[in-house]
C-alpha cells in the first residue's frame, strides 16, 4: 500500500494525503509501521478505517467508541462523528461536501501526531483545497485577497491530478500553468492565493 504523502500548506499547515483504500492508526514508536501514527497510550495499531465506495468504514482493534457507543462490530463513519480510542485520544471524522467521498480526521485530544500535522485527509476520487468550508483542506489567502477559486485534485488512472480555479498567479516552481497538471512528490505550486508542496512522508 502506498504510504501517505505530506501536503504542506505555506502559513496554515501540513496534512497526511492517504491514498490507499486502507488506512491503519496505531501508537507512534520506532519500527510501528502505521499510517497515521499518533504519540498517545493506544495499541501499536488501533483500528484501520477501509474506503467503501463513497464511505468510510472503521474496525477497531482496541477499545472504541463512536459518539459515545462502544463501536462492537465494524461501523460505517458519519461525517462529525468523535471516535475515542481506549478512551483517551479522541479523533473527529469529517465529510465536508457529500459531492466527494473524501473525508478528514482531526486529533481533539492533547495527543499529537507523528509527523506533526494539522489534518490527516482520506482520499476519495477528488479532493478541494480553497478558503470555503466544504473544502477537504481549508486554506484561506493571504490578508486583503478576496479568493472564492480553489485548487480541485482529481484522480487520473493510477495517479492524481490537479487543476487551479480562480489561482492567480499560478506556477509550477517559476513556469507559469493554466491546464490541469500532474501531481507529484517534490512539486512546489505557487500562486497568489495560496502555495503548497508535496513531499514523502
Amino acid at each position: 500500500m502506498p504510504k501517505p504523502k505530506i501536503l504542506w500548506i505555506d502559513g496554515v499547515g501540513s496534512f497526511a494525503m492517504c491514498d490507499s483504500d486502507e488506512v491503519s492508526i496505531g501508537q507512534a514508536f520506532p519500527g510501528n509501521d502505521v499510517d497515521l501514527a499518533i504519540r498517545g497510550d493506544i495499541s501499536r495499531k488501533a483500528c484501520i478505517i477501509r474506503r467503501k465506495g463513497e464511505d468510510h468504514l472503521i474496525q477497531a482493534f482496541q477499545a472504541t467508541s463512536i459518539d459515545g457507543q462502544i463501536l462492537q462490530r465494524p461501523a460505517i463513519l458519519r461525517s462529525g462523528s468523535i471516535l475515542r480510542i481506549a478512551d483517551r485520544v479522541e479523533l473527529r471524522y469529517i465529510r465536508p461536501t457529500l459531492l466527494s467521498g473524501t473525508a478528514r480526521i482531526e486529533l481533539l485530544s492533547s495527543h499529537r501526531w507523528q509527523p506533526v500535522l494539522s489534518a490527516a485527509i482520506l482520499l476519495g476520487d477528488s479532493c478541494i483545497l480553497g478558503p470555503n468550508p466544504d473544502s477537504h483542506v481549508v486554506c484561506l489567502p493571504p490578508r486583503g485577497i478576496d479568493w472564492k477559486g480553489r485548487f480541485l485534485w482529481f484522480r487520473q488512472g493510477e495517479g492524481w491530478m490537479c487543476k487551479g480555479v480562480d489561482c492567480p498567479g499560478l506556477s509550477l516552481g517559476d513556469i507559469p500553468v493554466s491546464a490541469p497538471f500532474k501531481l507529484e512528490t517534490g512539486l512546489r505550486v505557487q500562486s497568489d492565493v495560496a502555495s503548497w508542496t508535496l513531499t514523502d512522508c
